[in-house]
């Protein structure tokens, strides 16, 4: 998506840099002095801002749980809630969720598993609702109970 923003923005100054050249030099030397504060300015914003940067953090500084499932003619839908308890605020998270049949006196076993990634702001401390979408899986699977593991986290850390 950002390459397409600036190929338009790149076609857009040269579009009128060529019209300011054939309407003559003066209205081109103008476009161009545009041109080139406009470009320095977004350069020097660019270059002197503190941005946000998105930096990994421990999986561990997220915790999903699963309230409710909900099977559809194509989808399961989980939803629960989603919590951070890191100290810095939450931008992106990949999850596993994982279909299981948990036989009596035995471990869980992993029936299906489907890799998501969900993007939300959630600040230290802070706890939302998650609704997730799981394509059903081909032979469909006859899960005892549905987990949301963490995999990976991003934060915006400074």
């Amino acid at each position: 998506m950002r390459f397409l923003l600036i190929l338009t923005v790149s076609v857009a100054v040269v579009v009128l840099l060529w019209g300011s050249w054939q309407a003559g030099r003066r209205p081109f030397y103008l476009a161009l002095a545009g041109v080139v504060v406009a470009g320095t300015l977004f350069a020097l914003a660019t270059l002197f801002t503190e941005q946000e940067r998105r930096v990994p953090a421990a999986p561990e500084s997220v915790t999903v749980n699963v309230q409710s499932v909900h099977g559809t003619e194509t989808t399961y839908r989980l939803t629960g809630d989603i919590a951070n308890r890191g100290e810095y605020p939450v931008a992106r998270v990949q999850l596993a969720a994982e279909a299981l049949k948990c036989p009596p006196a035995r471990a869980c076993e992993v029936l299906h598993e489907a890799r998501e990634t969900v993007s939300m702001h959630i600040p230290p401390g802070g706890r939302y609702p998650l609704n997730l979408s799981i394509p059903r899986p081909t032979p469909d699977v006859q899960a005892d109970r549905w987990r949301l593991r963490v995999l990976r986290v991003e934060v915006y850390g400074r």
